[in-house]
């Protein structure tokens, strides 16, 4: 999911800075036409202003207003914001792949720390599957054990009896 993620981020950066590469080109190339142009009438208002004749009564003169600013400024402001928000958007980008990369990294070593936790699990249940049995199969020869001497108990009792009904019978045969 966070490699998607990525991949979505990555191409909104990709179309982010190509949109702003474009716009950058196209505004220098209407402040050089604007330029050029007002470089030429400027040129040509001076040639033709040389050899005009002053007029009678004297004009004000033409002043911008200084409370806004001119179209190339503003075309030169508009190529600033724009380079401002690629560098900002590469910024973004680096941090953002940053993150991923450790979020990766972090993920691939949980990953590896759980597997090795698993087959640490696994081989102490196998020794402990092992120990079982063993003890299952010392548990069957126990009881085998056990069921010998019962038999061998209740056959010796069986004899002592015997020995124990018939002893006086045996001394007085011998006697």
């Amino acid at each position: 999911r966070a490699s998607e993620n990525r991949k979505g981020e990555n191409l909104d950066f990709q179309k982010t800075v190509a949109d702003q590469i474009a716009v950058v080109e196209v505004l220098k190339k209407a402040l050089d036409r604007l330029a050029t142009y007002y470089d030429l009438v400027q040129t040509r208002s001076q040639a033709s202003s040389s050899s005009k004749q002053t007029p009678p009564v004297p004009q004000k003169e033409y002043t911008p207003n200084k409370s806004s600013a001119g179209v190339m400024e503003m075309l030169e402001k508009l190529i600033h914001e724009a380079q401002a928000l690629m560098a900002d958007s590469r910024k973004s980008e680096g941090e953002a792949q940053a993150a991923y990369e450790q979020s990766v990294a972090d993920t691939n070593a949980s990953v590896r720390a759980l597997s090795e936790d698993i087959l640490t699990k696994n081989k102490a249940k196998g020794r402990a599957t092992k120990a079982l049995l063993q003890t299952k199969a010392d548990l069957a020869d126990t009881e085998k054990e056990l069921d010998g001497l019962s038999k061998y108990d209740v056959d010796l009792h069986a004899e002592c009896d015997y020995l124990l009904k018939n002893f006086e019978v045996r001394q007085t045969g011998r006697g």
